[in-house]
């Protein structure tokens, strides 16, 4: 694929994933001027609950050619807004794990349901006829400090799920700091946000965040962290070959006590300009993109 250049712009409102049950392995400490806690994902033996995620993506491409170019009539059904979404129900359940060993979380699919234009794909009701022969389980891997791992699928039949909760969970800002924190403190990591190119191959870009411990509450149901955060795409991170500026933001609340994120959800706007891709005139991508987890 030819050399690409590109600029997006983003934004992306994220209330986190909800991972584990109270944990005694979590650890918080507070004092009376200062509240300082500790966050880690737990580790513990339990139910998590029942999560769905869902995914929604929309993408109109505009070439750069004049209205009577000859190629323009040919190149107008790919200039067309295409919109799929992606719903994925699963049970989670934690394992025991040291706490500076990777948590390992297993996830018995519920459902699956992919919708879209022009998009041939399996129904919902066929997917769950698959899931009872093939089997429902598969493993999410995060750190203890919530980067995702993968996942791991227990049938090749299932990789197109598997791919696609990868995929979402990967752009989440869901690093959690390294040291005890108070409100104000500050760390940085990063997310890997999947793209497209309008020739459907795909690419990676890398995302530096800086997350910010805006508030601390705590109250009967326990102590609560709100993050928020923003960044700016890394200079030849992702793939190397690609250019890519633009803004990304939003906000976390993660359960200290529990060792997990709640609810999440992310809001994208992508601004994609293309140079000679695969032979194709110069063009622009235009990307609108929601993503949001919920558990009970």
């Amino acid at each position: 694929m030819a050399r690409r250049r590109l600029s997006f712009c983003l934004a992306v409102l994220a209330v986190g994933v909800s991972m584990a049950e109270p944990a005694n392995s979590q650890e918080q400490s507070a004092d009376s001027s200062a509240r300082f806690v500790t966050m880690r994902m737990a580790g513990d033996s339990a139910v998590v609950g029942h999560y769905k995620f869902t995914v929604k993506e929309r993408q109109r491409l505009a070439f750069d050619i004049a209205a009577d170019d000859p190629r323009a009539e040919l190149l107008a059904s790919a200039t067309e807004p295409k919109a799929t979404g992606t719903e994925i129900a699963a049970t989670i359940v934690s394992t025991p794990r040291s706490s500076d060993e990777d948590r390992r979380y297993l996830a018995y699919w519920l459902g699956y349901r992919v919708t879209g234009d022009a998009l041939e794909t399996l129904s919902a009701f066929q997917w769950d006829t698959l899931f009872q022969q093939t089997g429902r389980r598969a493993v999410l891997t995060f750190s203890a400090r919530g980067h995702p791992r993968g996942v791991q699928v227990s049938s090749d039949a299932h990789r197109p799920v598997g791919q696609a909760l990868a995929d979402a969970l990967s752009a989440m800002a869901l690093a959690l700091p390294e040291d005890s924190v108070t409100e104000g403190s500050q760390w940085e990591d990063h997310v890997a946000m999947t793209l497209k190119a309008p020739d459907g191959s795909g690419f990676v870009a890398a995302v530096q965040v800086t997350y910010r411990l805006r508030e601390i509450q705590t109250g009967p149901d326990g102590t609560y962290a709100r993050i928020e955060f923003d960044g700016e795409p890394v200079s030849g991170g992702g793939d190397a070959d690609v250019q890519v500026s633009g803004r990304y933001f939003g906000e976390s609340v993660f359960a200290v006590d529990r060792g997990r994120y709640e609810r999440l959800m992310a809001i994208a706007n992508f601004e994609i300009e293309w140079e000679d891709t695969s032979g194709l005139p110069p063009s622009r991508s235009f990307i609108d993109w929601e993503a949001q987890f919920a558990g009970r």
